[in-house]
C-alpha cells in the first residue's frame, strides 16, 4: 500500500491542530499548568489538541485503533493503529519555547508504515512512508553525511522517571566533550526531525514512550539514518533505548552505549 489517502488526511489534521496550538502560544500562562504522574506537565491545550486529532481520524479511519498519549490505548480488531501525541514538548510550549510538536503515525502489523510531524512555529511539516522517503514541506530530506564525532552536533533526550533522566546526564556528561556539541532540545520529534533532515547527526534516548518517537523513527529511517537499541539491534515497537544516528557516526556512538547499556 501507498498509503496516500491516510497521508492526506494526516497532514490535514495535524496542521488543523498545529494552528490552533500557535494561536494559543502566544497567550498561554503558566499558572493554567497541570501535573500528571512524575510530575510531568500537561495542559488545557493537550487535550483540546489531542481532541481534533482523535475526532478526525476516528470519523475517516472508524476500524483503526489508537495509542494517544492523554488518552491511552483505543484498540480494534484491525492491524492497523495510529500512534498520537498531540502536543509533543508541552514544557517547552508553556515557557514560549517554540520547539513543539504534534506527531501522528500509522503502525500496520507491528511496523511503522506512516509518520508525520509538524512544528507549527517554523511551519515545517515532516513526513515518511515506508520505502517511499522523507520529506520537509515536500522537499526531500536525508541525514547528514558528517563522519567524524568531533564535529557532529549531538541531542539526546530522558523521561520523567529518575533512572532515564540519570542515563541522560551521563550521555551529556561524556558526549558533550567528545562531540561538536550535545543538546536536549526538550521535543523528542522535533529531536528526530533534525536527524533525519541533517541538521543534527544522532538522537539518544534513554526508555522513550512510544508516542515520543514514533513518527521520527520512520522519518530517520527514510532519510538514510539507522535506529536500533544500544545493543545495535534494530528498533522495534518493543525496544527499550533508542539510538538515532547518521550513517557515518553510528559506529562509534553505539559501541560506547552498548558499554552502558
Amino acid at each position: 500500500m501507498n498509503y496516500s489517502n491516510e497521508l492526506k488526511i494526516v497532514k490535514n489534521i495535524i496542521t488543523k491542530s498545529g494552528e490552533m496550538l500557535e494561536k494559543e502560544f502566544g497567550k498561554y500562562q503558566r499558572n493554567k499548568d497541570k501535573y500528571k504522574a512524575h510530575d510531568e506537565i500537561v495542559t488545557d491545550l493537550d487535550k483540546k489538541s489531542e481532541n481534533i486529532i482523535l475526532n478526525e481520524l476516528k470519523k475517516y479511519f472508524p476500524s483503526y485503533g489508537i495509542l494517544s498519549e492523554e488518552s491511552g490505548l483505543d484498540k480494534k480488531d484491525s492491524p492497523y493503529f495510529w500512534i498520537v501525541d498531540p502536543l509533543d514538548g508541552t514544557s517547552n510550549f508553556t515557557i514560549h519555547n517554540p520547539l513543539f510538536t504534534v506527531s501522528v503515525s500509522l503502525v500496520y502489523q507491528n511496523e511503522i508504515v506512516l509518520g508525520v510531524t509538524y512544528v507549527p512555529i517554523l511551519n515545517e511539516l515532516y513526513w515518511a512512508i515506508k520505502n517511499q522517503g522523507a520529506y520537509c514541506n515536500n522537499k526531500k530530506i536525508r541525514v547528514s553525511t558528517i563522519d567524524k564525532l568531533k564535529k557532529s552536533f549531538l541531542t539526546y533526550c530522558h523521561g520523567q522517571n529518575k533512572t532515564s533522566r540519570q542515563q541522560a546526564y551521563k550521555l551529556y556528561q561524556y558526549f558533550h566533550d567528545q562531540a561538536r556539541d550535545c543538546r536536549h532540545f526538550g521535543s523528542t520529534t522535533f529531536e528526530l526531525a533534525m536527524v533525519a533532515s541533517g541538521h543534527t547527526e544522532s538522537l539518544i534516548v534513554p526508555k522513550p514512550k512510544l508516542w515520543d518517537i514514533a513518527s521520527g523513527i520512520i522519518l530517520v529511517q527514510e532519510a538514510g539514518g539507522k535506529t536500533t537499541d544500544w545493543q545495535g539491534k534494530d528498533w522495534t515497537l518493543q525496544t527499550k533505548d533508542l539510538l538515532a544516528s547518521n550513517q557515518k557516526i553510528y559506529s562509534t556512538l553505539q559501541k560506547k552505549l552498548k558499554s552502558w547499556a
